[in-house]
């Protein structure tokens, strides 16, 4: 599945959608669908709805996002609300805000593929060639104009204000963040999953699951640079340091070659190595020498 695709298609299948809200202090979703279409109105300018906007389950996604309901699936999605404007002339603005279930996963997605970093909607936010994407408390939000003008890049980020400010409160950061040490750290690269796939879609290890990884083990993705060089740090945290210790002992044999200090130069010459915190394990990915892997692993913060 190509980030491509699920984040920078044309209009039809670009990444979007709204949700269903569970939690006692949210309405419905038969109750968020309107309170939504009163910030997204019949008409905006010269820009008209096409038709209601569609919601989408768990179930319905993918007749949406052909080949790219898989991402949001694995971030726990819950239901979304779709949108699309045209102005009579070709040109379309689609806008979706997918319900995520909690703000670990809205956060987990929006940084999935971002580039850059910026506050100017929600807790985070990216603009590019007519993309909108931000994330705040559950949501995860992305408008599309398509084709891009000067125009509708105002309005994208008209209607990015509106939605930002329809969702009442911010949500926390997934706690694995916490461990990341700051010091080399490029922030836009920070990632979050709790799916095995998504750690070879930023850097491959194994076709296998070495590290364990279910819905109950969030994981934390980052790039260092050191000097000259870079390398990736990971953190998993287990439901438990017996599982946590199972995990890195496979790792050890599977990818380490058993190596009894945990670090190993792989078969791309580039260095590998592993620590246990308790629940937690460490591991380092791509560096350039066995001195990299050690100092990296030691500045996991407890």
């Amino acid at each position: 599945m190509s980030k491509s695709i699920i984040f920078r298609g044309p209009a039809r299948i670009a990444v979007l959608a709204l949700a269903a809200l569970a939690a006692a202090r949210m309405p419905a979703m038969a109750d968020i669908k309107v309170q939504f279409d009163k910030v997204l109105p019949a008409a905006i300018d010269a820009w008209k709805k096409v038709e209601p906007a569609a919601v989408y389950t768990p179930e319905t996604l993918s007749t949406y996002i052909d080949g790219g309901a898989e991402l949001y699936i694995s971030y726990n999605f819950k239901g979304s609300l779709a949108t699309r404007y045209e102005d009579g002339t070709g040109r379309e603005i689609t806008v979706d805000i997918f319900d995520m279930g909690s703000s670990y996963d809205a956060f987990g997605v929006f940084a999935h593929s971002r580039e850059s970093i910026a506050a100017d909607f929600g807790q985070g936010s990216e603009y590019a060639a007519g993309l909108l994407t931000f994330w705040k408390d559950r949501y995860y939000v992305s408008i599309l104009a398509y084709p891009e003008t000067p125009a509708t890049r105002d309005l994208v980020q008209e209607l990015g204000r509106a939605i930002a400010g329809a969702i009442p409160n911010d949500g926390p950061l997934p706690p694995i963040l916490a461990k990341l040490p700051a010091e080399g750290l490029i922030p836009e690269s920070v990632r979050c999953f709790h799916h095995y796939v998504w750690l070879n879609s930023f850097y491959f290890v194994s076709n296998d699951n070495v590290l364990d990884i279910d819905k109950d083990t969030p994981v934390a993705l980052a790039k260092y640079r050191r000097g000259d060089a870079t390398h990736f740090l990971l953190l998993a945290r287990y439901p438990n340091a017996a599982k946590a210790e199972a995990a890195a002992v496979r790792f050890r044999r599977d990818v380490l070659g058993g190596a009894p200090d945990g670090m190993h130069a792989l078969s791309d010459g580039r260095w590998a190595g592993l620590r246990v915190l308790g629940d937690t394990v460490g591991v380092v990915l791509g560096a350039p020498d066995a001195a990299t892997v050690r100092d990296a692993l030691a500045k996991i913060n407890p």
